[in-house]
């Protein structure tokens, strides 16, 4: 077999430092953007105006990324870290300006997207949904990492760019029921004698109290599972396990969760390793504005997409004549229709469907004539069946979007099919993070 000679690229700016870097925007996560090299080098911490110290971390072809090392001359918007753990956890980015100014630079940066790849150039903002900067979170995956040298069990968030944990102590975004826990976790895993098998840890917070959610890759001995028992009757927890093939096991409390709808009066039942929205009251007045939005009366009949436990599907149930909800896992469909007959609303009706496969359209449920659709898709968005939608012809299109570019690029088909872009507007879903979370709508 002949063989060639290869050269191998060397990415010779990693790791450079770069001295007095002028930060010159931002993007719309909140990065700083500088130029080097004739591309842009993004800046995680870096606000506009700022003159800092940077080290590359990595170099491609068409952008760099850089870490800052010292703040040389800092913007006046610059705030001191309200959690310790900031300058090394992973999990926040934003905390280094106050909180109007994180809804600003999400803002701008929404407006922004939609001018690049939707084409929309006089955008005005729907007033944001916002509430509270801290103590919000209702639900945390810790990581659990057992170190051979000490024989102790590491619990906590992952550090930036890394797999490595950091010694949680606190996490001033949980709402305090969860973050009073993360002290007292420490010393009880590492008494299991399990630890060295035990994958990651969740806590969750519903209506039936604080849930732990403790993963574990072998079977746990009878020792382990008494000294869960007995913790968590001290702590008041719905304490369950899962195991390497999912089975759940409730080892303590309720064994059915729970969260309210209030305006609806709809009760949502769920699993601890079902998805909820990690906002409570945000959730609550996202599902109201998707609901006002879509201007709802008696005589609509509504396509819900995407639809999971039913977060949406059940409040639009009791404002319209009917509404079907679309999920891509049968487990959530079986707990939406569940849900729906929890909360006696007969006009609800759910369907397991791949909404990325070519023939959506052909499909029972998708027949029907919908005046109405309302879709909230993963971070990945919904391109593969926004030609079905806009084929119903709906009078009103809510789009909920967890990644604003998927939402501005799923919208130009959309406005190519005669749509205009009537409303916009943020959703403060996770204050002191990049995420951003937004909703549009859409009118003929």
């Amino acid at each position: 077999m002949a063989q060639f000679f290869k050269s191998v690229r060397t990415n010779s700016a990693k790791n450079h430092i770069l001295k007095n870097v002028q930060v010159e925007k931002l993007d719309h996560q909140g990065r700083g953007i500088a130029y080097f090299q004739n591309k842009p080098l993004f800046i995680d911490g870096g606000l506009s105006g700022e003159s800092v110290d940077v080290q590359i971390i990595e170099s491609k072809k068409r952008y760099s990324k850089g870490l800052i090392k010292k703040v040389n001359q800092a913007s006046a918007l610059r705030i001191d870290a309200s959690c310790p753990h900031y300058h090394e956890c992973g999990g926040c980015h934003l905390q280094h300006v106050n909180h109007p100014q994180q809804i600003d630079i999400k803002s701008t940066g929404l407006i922004s997207l939609f001018k690049r790849f939707a084409k929309q150039e006089a955008l005005q903002l729907e007033p944001p949904i916002t509430d509270k900067a801290w103590a919000y979170r209702r639900t945390a995956r810790f990581g659990l990492h057992y170190d051979k040298k000490s024989k102790q069990l590491k619990m906590g968030f992952r550090r930036a760019l890394s797999n490595d944990l950091i010694d949680q102590k606190v996490c001033p975004v949980l709402i305090p029921e969860l973050e009073r826990l993360i002290l007292p976790l420490k010393p009880f895993l590492n008494s299991l004698k399990s630890k060295m098998d035990l994958g990651h840890i969740e806590l969750i917070y519903a209506d039936q109290g604080v849930v732990v959610l403790l993963r574990h890759l072998k079977a746990l001995p009878a020792i382990d599972l008494q000294l869960i028992e007995l913790f968590a009757k001290e702590h008041q927890l719905n304490f369950f396990t899962q195991d390497s093939s999912h089975s759940l096991l409730c080892i303590s409390g309720n064994e059915q969760l729970s969260y309210c709808l209030t305006q609806w009066l709809c009760t949502l039942t769920y699993s601890p390793s079902d998805f909820v929205q990690v906002n409570i009251n945000v959730n609550q007045k996202m599902v109201a504005q998707a609901l006002n939005w879509l201007a709802l009366s008696k005589d609509d009949v509504v396509l819900d997409l995407f639809c999971g436990l039913g977060n949406f599907t059940l409040p639009i149930a009791t404002k319209a004549a009917s509404v079907v909800g679309i999920e891509g896992i049968q487990k959530m469909v079986d707990r939406a229709t569940e849900n729906a007959s929890l909360n006696k609303l007969d006009n609800a009706t759910f369907y397991q469907a791949d909404l990325s496969a070519d023939n959506v359209d052909k499909q029972e449920w998708a027949t029907q004539k919908f005046n109405k659709v309302l879709l909230d898709p993963a971070r990945a968005g919904a391109f593969d069946c926004m030609r079905f939608i806009a084929s119903l012809k709906p009078s009103h299109i809510v789009y909920v979007s967890c990644d604003p570019v998927t939402l501005a690029r799923d919208s130009q088909l959309l406005l190519e099919k005669g749509y205009k872009l009537d409303k916009l507007g943020l959703l403060d879903m996770f204050p002191q993070t990049r995420h951003m979370e937004s909703m549009a709508l859409f009118v003929r």
